[in-house]
C-alpha cells in the first residue's frame, strides 16, 4: 500500500461525494414528486457516509479531509440552475441526476485505477461507491419520462 494513492483515492471519493450532495441539494428546491425527492433524499444521506468514511480515514492518516472547493460548488449550483430553469419536470431532474452519477462513477473508476496502490480500505469504499452510483442510475431511470408529472 501506498500512503499518497490512499489519500489522493479517498480525497476523490470526498470531492466525489461532496459534489453528489450540492448537486441532490440544489435539484431537490424544484422537485415536486414525493417519491423522487424521497429517492435522492437517501441517495445524498449514503453519499454523506461515503464522504464521511473517507474523511475519518484521512484524519486517522493526519491528513484533512477537503471539502467541496466554494468555485467550484458556485459553477455546480448555477449549471444545476440553468439547467432546472428550463423545466422542473421529475423526468428532466432524473435524467439530470443520471449524468451526475454516471460522470462521478466513471471519475472514481478512473480514480481506482490511476491510484492503484491505495490499499484495501481507500479501493473498496471507492468500488462500493461505484456500485452505489451504478445502482442509482437504474433507480433514477424508473423517474423518466414514464410517470405522470
Amino acid at each position: 500500500m501506498n500512503e499518497n494513492d490512499e489519500d489522493r483515492l479517498l480525497h476523490e471519493i470526498c470531492r466525489n461525494s461532496g459534489m453528489g450532495v450540492e448537486a441532490i441539494q440544489q435539484v431537490l428546491k424544484d422537485v415536486y414528486d414525493e417519491e423522487f425527492a424521497y429517492e435522492l433524499h437517501a441517495e445524498a444521506g449514503k453519499m454523506r457516509e461515503f464522504e464521511q468514511k473517507a474523511g475519518e480515514r484521512l484524519n486517522q492518516n493526519g491528513k484533512e479531509a477537503g471539502k467541496t472547493k466554494p468555485m467550484t460548488a458556485k459553477m455546480l449550483k448555477s449549471a444545476v440552475k440553468m439547467r432546472t430553469v428550463v423545466t422542473d419536470r421529475t423526468s428532466h431532474m432524473a435524467e439530470l441526476m443520471q449524468k451526475g452519477n454516471r460522470r462521478g462513477a466513471e471519475e472514481l473508476k478512473k480514480a481506482i485505477h490511476k491510484y492503484k496502490d491505495a490499499g484495501v480500505y481507500a479501493t473498496e469504499l471507492a468500488r462500493d461507491m461505484v456500485d452505489f452510483e451504478e445502482d442509482n442510475l437504474k433507480k433514477l431511470a424508473r423517474f423518466k419520462d414514464n410517470r405522470n408529472e
